[in-house]
């Protein structure tokens, strides 16, 4: 979305970028700051891709109990660089099954590995490209919450919430090592209240199911169709689910 708006508006507007992952966050400012060395470490990386070494890489911040069984270790934010950190957290994500971000409860990355290692993950000069749109943007680790105090009548908010699941069945998926539950869904839109009595516009990004559909009734509701990687069969993939867009405006 941010990218979406610098493109038309560019440096005209002030921007301003918040998430829970630290990982996700420490990336961005590392590419912001420091794009040349951020695409050197990567590109060691891509160079040496195999599967032994995307799980050593993977696997770096745990220690094996068993076959499929491993425990925590250290985190990763607090011992590797801010290169190494973000070049293995980008390395990952283009390697990994799907392109899926997922932690367990331990906080460990527990995705595996893609299923061709013929595929280009090449970054190419995207990462000066990022660099150069997100140099006059903060960008911080912290909660959603903690921006109520600073927007006014007329700013405009996006939110991205984890996606509450499609049936009761279903798992909510993790970004963070907490999660998101339903409780989490319903604080999000109290804070969406907020928002519009403040004049706030807002847009909120979520699955179209019944919990989201009912908590946000008052609010307009616009619903599409995507593809999702997920199913093992690629032509249940497309049109297999559908997202809803919950706006004020």
């Amino acid at each position: 979305m941010f990218f979406h708006f610098h493109s038309l508006y560019g440096d005209k507007k002030n921007y301003f970028i918040s998430d829970l992952n630290q990982e996700l966050v420490i990336s961005y400012n590392e590419i912001k700051n420091n794009p040349t060395g951020v695409k050197k470490l990567y590109n060691e990386m891509y160079e040496r891709h195999t599967k032994e070494f995307f799980y050593d890489i993977r696997n770096i911040d745990r220690k094996k109990i068993s076959d499929r069984k491993y425990e925590y270790s250290y985190d990763v934010c607090k011992v590797l660089s801010s290169e190494e950190l973000a070049a293995r957290f980008i390395y990952l994500n283009k390697t990994c099954f799907n392109a899926i971000y997922r932690v367990n409860k331990s906080k460990l990355f527990n995705v595996p590995i893609g299923t061709s290692l013929k595929k280009n993950f090449s970054v190419g000069n995207l990462f000066d490209l990022c660099s150069k749109s997100l140099k006059n943007v903060d960008i911080v680790y912290q909660s959603y919450t903690m921006i109520e105090k600073n927007v006014q009548a007329g700013d405009f908010v996006y939110l991205d919430p984890p996606y509450a699941p499609m049936s009761a069945t279903a798992n909510f998926t993790s970004y963070t090592k907490e999660g998101f539950d339903a409780l989490d869904q319903k604080l999000l839109k109290e804070f969406c209240d907020r928002l519009d009595k403040k004049g706030v516009l807002f847009a909120v990004s979520n699955s179209n199911c019944e919990l989201i559909t009912t908590l946000y009734k008052n609010y307009k509701q616009h619903v599409f169709v995507v593809n999702r990687n997920l199913n093992s069969n690629k032509k249940k993939r497309k049109n297999s689910t559908e997202e809803i867009l919950i706006t004020n405006f």
